[in-house]
């Protein structure tokens, strides 16, 4: 068994950026159905999409759905919290009892990850 962190940098400013997200959390489907353990970690502008897709509804209502779809599915996920911070969704992320990561320098330790056997893929 695998595990695999996909890291999500992209935010939602760029029209392309919907298609990343949707691919970032499809990929997380294949991966928990393929056997494998899947984490996702929302960083730099990523923090944004974290903030949109775990509304109940917004603009990009497929994409709450299939945030909602891989919640379900037990798929984990977290947000940097140097970076919720500085974007300005911490607040709203905390209030939806999103976790934080801020083990380097307010960052996620992405060198932890790596001696911990983490495979990273970044989107």
């Amino acid at each position: 068994m695998a595990k695999i962190a996909i890291i999500v940098l992209e935010g939602p400013a760029l029209e392309e950026s919907v298609a990343k997200i949707r691919h970032a959390m499809i990929y997380s489907k294949e991966i928990k159905l393929s056997g494998n353990e899947i984490t996702l970690i929302f960083d730099g502008n990523g923090t944004k999409w974290l903030d949109i897709i775990s509304n109940e509804t917004s603009k990009f209502d497929f994409l709450n759905k299939l945030f909602k779809e891989i919640t379900e599915m037990g798929i984990v996920y977290k947000a940097c919290g140097f970076c919720s911070a500085r974007k300005e969704v911490k607040e709203s992320l905390s209030a939806k009892n999103i976790q934080f990561l801020s083990e380097f320098e307010g960052h996620p330790d992405v060198g932890k990850l790596i001696n911990e056997g983490w495979q990273i893929i970044v989107i």
